[in-house]
Order: C-alpha cells, then structure tokens, then sequence
C-alpha cells in the first residue's frame, strides 16, 4: 500500500491511498465468498455457484465493488495513521481508479486535527508561579463557614427578617398592568424563600428584609429583560404577601465542639485541617492563572487552524451546560431562547468564539503532551473511571467496558492527557522551582 498526503485549507486532508493488484486480487477472492450467496442462479444452491458461473450470469463488476468496499474500510485507519492524521468528522471517499488486474486508488478527504509546529516557548514559562500564604483573616473567614454550615434554623417569628433567614410566606403575584381582576402568575399559601440566597426574582430580597410576621406587605418590581420566563421577562409585577413563618441560623461559636461536631478532636486540629484546605485552593487558583497566563501568550506566538468540527463538538458542550443551568432554574432552552428574542442560529453564533479559543487551547495542550512525551495509560484511565463505578455502586469491570463500548474510555484518555499538559504549564517554573507532573 502507497500512502500519500495533501494539507487543503479548513483543516482537510487528503490521502491518496495505492492498493497492489495481488491486495486487490486477494480481496476479490473474499468478496466473492461474501456475495455469493446472495444472488439465486439456475441450477445452483444458493451459495454454492462456481465463481465463473456467477460471473457470467451476475458479472465480475459486483465483485469487484465489494473488493473495493473492504479494501477502503480494512485500511482506511492504517493509512491515515502511516501519515499522522487524526481524523475529527465523517470521510469523503473517492475512487479514483478501479480496473481489474491494476492498482486501486482512492482518496480519502476528512477534517483533521491541524498539525502544529510548537515555537521555543520556554521563555514563558519564566512566568512566577506566586501562591500566597493563607492569612489569619482568610483562615478564620473560613472556620466561619464552618460554623455556619453547623447552624440550625430556630424560631424568630418576634424579629424582622434578616438576610440568612430562611422564611415562609403566603404569596400572590400579578401583573402590575392595572387590571385588577387579573389572574395571580403565582399563589401559593407556603412559600419557602433563603433570603439572601438569590434563589428569587432579582429585587425581591432586599424588599423582604426588615419585615415582620403576620404583617402583610405589597411589593413592587420590574422582571429582568433577560428572565427565563418571556411571559414575565421585562414586565412590572406586584407581590402581595405576608411573612407567615421566619426562622434564623443559630451559628455555633467557632470552639472545640465546632471541631467535635464535623468529626474532630480539637478547633487546633480545626484549624489545620482549614489551613491546609485553604492552602490547597489558594495554590490551584495561582496555578489555574499562570497556566491562562502561559496559554494567552502562545496562542499569540501559534497560528492553529480550527476545525470546524471541534469548534461544533465544543458548542454542543457548551448548550448541554446551559441546558443544566437552566434546568436548575425551571427553565428550558426555549424559553431561555424567547427571553432574548433570539435564534438557536445567533444562540451558536454567540457561542462560536469561546468555543474556538477553547479547540485551540486543547489542540496546543496536545501539542505540548506529544512534544514532552507524556502519555495516559489504560490503568491509568481505569483509576479514574473507579469513582463513576463507586458512585453507582456497579463493578468496575462492567463500568470500564460500558465506557469502551460508548467511545468515552479514549475520550477520558484525552482528557486526562490534557491535564498532564496544563498541569506541566502550570507548574514547570524555567530556571526556579515548580513541579512536572507526568
């Protein structure tokens, strides 16, 4: 088999592939044997025709065609891997020559991932990795949180409603467009609210501080122009209502029972284990923005064609994440779409940038990974697929093969090669200390 290799503008390659007469002889003796017995011919069991005869009455041309069609699928991946090419969509196949007794030619046409000629970048990785020390404000900042998330609701039906109190109010909404005998777009006797949690429409919180139980108010605000609701989205409403029920966080004291509440011995070894914590978060926080930092800049330095492939695949990524978002909320797609007056098309159209700065960073990633010598193996994969496993409380062996069988087992490959990669960015510090990670 000859292999040869043409780069075409958006990411195409092209491969043109040479079969050897005697490949293609030998793979019209297996085609006959496949097509055989699909054809019925006087006086012959179905199957059992001797090749001149059904070539007489079918004709070697039929053949041929699936001598053709198994040699393009047996070697389609052999030749695109003989030239480096990572295939990232459908092929294009075209044949070019097909005759008995001479070569076989066809081409292969598909979007690829670019090839990438990495410039020297190891000035940049001169960029400081500077990780603050955590301060005793942040550290008791956060011992705070501790505390608050130990807090227990009581009872302060005797107070004004404060941000942090949870609160149950009986609760009508209307249309503020002057009918008074329109029907409420909400009207429920429980309503449960976090106040301070942004749970709410916007502008609803802050009116509900300083109120006091059984005491009942009217409420007046705009909806935002862009809420999930294009029936409410933009449009004056009132709220009548009436606190029926306010309780506030009973926070504990940060002491040593904070320490035995949430499974330890002492606030010291409180202390520490927040420290350590903080430590850790403040670290990935400084790593995550010298890695952007690093990126930022050899993006400049690299031309990197985009397939349109990935920049699609990473859209879709991208909707799927707000389809989630939005499902949280109540919300749908639609809705979301209606409230901004505007198309699926313009939704992808406002997407496409992120996205493509996205495919670049991941190409570069792999770029680097292949450059360093990095590589995931399959054990490797299969510790990280032993968490799914755990979670659904299904054998790790079933969960390895459902993960194969569905494509995802080489996709977490990739994803943790790109990890190696950013954490090697990250990390590495030229000529100081840092950390490479393989």
């Amino acid at each position: 088999m000859q292999v040869a290799l043409q780069r075409l503008p958006n990411s195409v390659a092209k491969v043109s592939v040479t079969i050897d007469p005697s490949d293609l002889s030998k793979a019209m003796d297996k085609a006959f044997r496949n097509v055989v017995g699909k054809y019925n011919i006087p006086g012959f069991r179905r199957g059992k025709v001797p090749r001149p005869i059904f070539e007489r009455f079918v004709g070697r041309e039929v053949i041929l065609q699936e001598a053709a069609q198994q040699l393009v699928e047996n070697r389609y991946y052999e030749a695109l891997s003989e030239v480096s090419v990572e295939p990232v969509a459908e092929p294009k196949i075209n044949i070019v020559k097909l005759d008995d007794g001479q070569p076989f030619e066809f081409d292969i046409e598909v979007e690829s991932k670019p090839q990438i000629d990495l410039p020297d970048y190891q000035d940049l990785l001169q960029e400081p990795l500077e990780i603050p020390v955590p301060t005793d404000e942040q550290i008791d900042a956060e011992l705070a949180l501790v505390a608050k998330g130990q807090a227990q609701m009581v009872p302060a039906d005797d107070e004004p409603v404060a941000k942090g109190n949870r609160i149950v109010v009986s609760l009508k909404g209307f249309l503020d467009d002057g009918e008074n005998d329109s029907e409420p777009f909400v009207d429920d006797d429980a309503y449960t609210i976090e106040v301070g949690a942004g749970t709410v429409v916007e502008g609803l919180e802050d009116q509900l501080v300083g109120l006091k139980v059984n005491e009942p108010q009217v409420i007046k605000l705009t909806y935002p122009e862009n809420h999930p609701d294009v029936s409410l989205a933009g449009k004056p409403v009132r709220f009548e209502l009436t606190v029926v029920e306010n309780k506030r966080p009973d926070i504990p004291e940060v002491n040593d029972d904070l320490a035995k509440a949430v499974g330890l011995e002492s606030l010291q070894e409180l202390r520490e284990q927040v420290t350590n914590n903080l430590k850790t978060r403040l670290e990935e926080q400084a790593k995550n923005a010298r890695l952007q930092t690093i990126l930022g800049k050899l993006k400049e330095r690299v031309s990197v064609e985009v397939p349109s492939a990935l920049v699609d695949q990473a859209i879709h990524n991208q909707l799927h994440e707000l389809e989630n978002t939005l499902a949280r909320i109540g919300a749908s797609t639609q809705e979301y779409l209606e409230s901004r007056q505007i198309t699926p098309e313009a939704l992808h159209d406002e997407l496409r940038p992120a996205a493509e700065e996205r495919v670049k960073e991941e190409l570069l990633l792999e770029a680097i990974a292949k450059q360093q010598g990095f590589e995931v193996s399959d054990e490797e994969v299969i510790q990280a697929i032993k968490p799914v496993a755990d979670m659904y409380r299904q054998p790790l062996s079933d969960m390895v093969r459902l993960f194969r069988s569905s494509g995802e087992f080489e996709a977490l490959r990739t994803n943790i090669l790109l990890s190696k990669a950013s954490t090697y960015l990250a990390s590495t510090v030229a000529g100081g200390q840092g950390e490479s990670e393989q």
